[in-house]
């Protein structure tokens, strides 16, 4: 009993004394934010700040002065360090494995906005078909979803476990081509995800990337002529991935931060022997957008590979949902060069999550008219 009482005792000193961390850094950082205030006013448009990124950026501006990063971070480290938490952002679940909590959250009117994000590609992809242009959209299911044997005390919510199956059958009732890729990395060995990132694994990108390039294969979009590519070597590596960055705990010592994962990292090479009549290469005939999975893991070098065809990357660090898809249809590249396919690689978390101003107008004519 003694031990338990002083167990509990010890506990809750750890949780004042952390209190007590933020408290003084949340009143160092308002002063020290002040002379931040005229400014990032002044350049804020009032229009934008319904849209959730405009809202965090001008956050970010008003608060952000080197003190308050530095007492921001000494506050997670000695969260981590005396109580084992990593934030609001970042949750743990059994053996070291770190899990998104935007992947755990349910939103406000999540149902509107799958069906208006639904919507929105099947207009897209009535425009393309105009064009002669293929559209193939892949989802990307939650690490929550694929790796629940890791979740610990974690739990995903019961209206999170179906919003992939009733995404995709809206977008498969509007004739959309769509590939739900949880039913390709659920249950594989090794695991498809890191477990100190978001991200999949060298093993779940090829997987997804054998998929897609199966299912462009069935939808006979593919070149005839084969553009081969092979794996030319193939070493380990050992990293701490970006949920360590995100929960703000990088800069520990090693021996105090989660265990690093350990993948594999390949160098594929695609020989584009390809020329017109002219001497120039020939251009890519499948376009990848997407978000950071499209660039994890040797996904676009992997679609390659398996599809063996050119791949152009469009895709966007950062893009969610329609990011990389916004840029790329109002460029010049889709205007100049239009591809045979365009392969849109959706994260599962980002199909119910607010609609912001910008998203909102592009929708109501995510392409433009010839």
């Amino acid at each position: 009993m003694a031990t338990a009482r002083s167990s509990r005792r010890l506990r809750g000193l750890l949780r004042w004394t952390t209190a007590g961390v933020l408290l003084a850094s949340l009143g160092a950082a308002f002063i020290a934010t002040l002379p931040n205030m005229p400014g990032a006013l002044a350049g804020a448009d009032a229009s934008l700040l319904d849209d959730a990124t405009a809202r965090r950026a001008l956050t970010k501006a008003l608060v952000t002065t080197p003190l308050t990063e530095t007492l921001a971070r000494r506050q997670r480290e000695a969260s981590w360090l005396l109580l084992g938490d990593l934030g609001a952002e970042v949750h743990r679940g059994d053996d070291g494995w770190l899990f998104l909590d935007d992947e755990l959250r349910v939103h406000p009117g999540r149902a509107a906005n799958a069906r208006d994000r639904a919507a929105a590609v099947a207009q897209i992809s009535r425009a393309l078909a105009a064009r002669r242009i293929a559209l193939l959209v892949a989802v990307v299911p939650d690490k929550t979803r694929i790796e629940t044997a890791h979740l610990g005390r974690l739990r995903r919510a019961p209206e999170l476990e179906a919003r992939v199956r009733e995404w995709t059958a809206m977008l498969d009732a509007a004739k959309v081509p769509v590939l739900d890729l949880s039913r390709t990395l659920a249950g594989t060995s090794p695991t498809p995800f890191l477990k100190t990132d978001t991200h999949w694994t060298e093993h779940g990108s090829q997987l997804a990337a054998q998929a897609v390039a199966d299912r462009l294969r069935r939808m006979q979009v593919l070149d005839a002529t084969p553009v081969p590519s092979v794996v030319a070597s193939r070493k380990p590596v050992t990293e701490r991935g970006d949920l360590v960055h995100l929960a703000g705990i990088d800069s520990l010592p090693p021996s105090l931060k989660p265990a690093p994962d350990t993948d594999w990292q390949s160098t594929v090479e695609t020989r584009n022997e390809s020329t017109d009549l002219f001497g120039n290469t020939a251009l890519p005939s499948v376009v990848l957008i997407g978000s950071s999975f499209s660039h994890r893991a040797n996904f676009l070098p992997f679609l390659q590979l398996a599809s063996q065809s050119l791949v152009a990357d469009f895709a966007m660090n950062g893009g969610d949902f329609s990011g990389a898809a916004r840029r790329y249809f109002a460029g010049p590249a889709f205007a100049d060069n239009p591809p045979r396919v365009i392969v849109w690689e959706v994260p599962e978390r980002a199909l119910e999550s607010p609609i912001g101003q910008a998203e909102r107008q592009w929708m109501r004519q995510p392409i433009s008219p010839r």
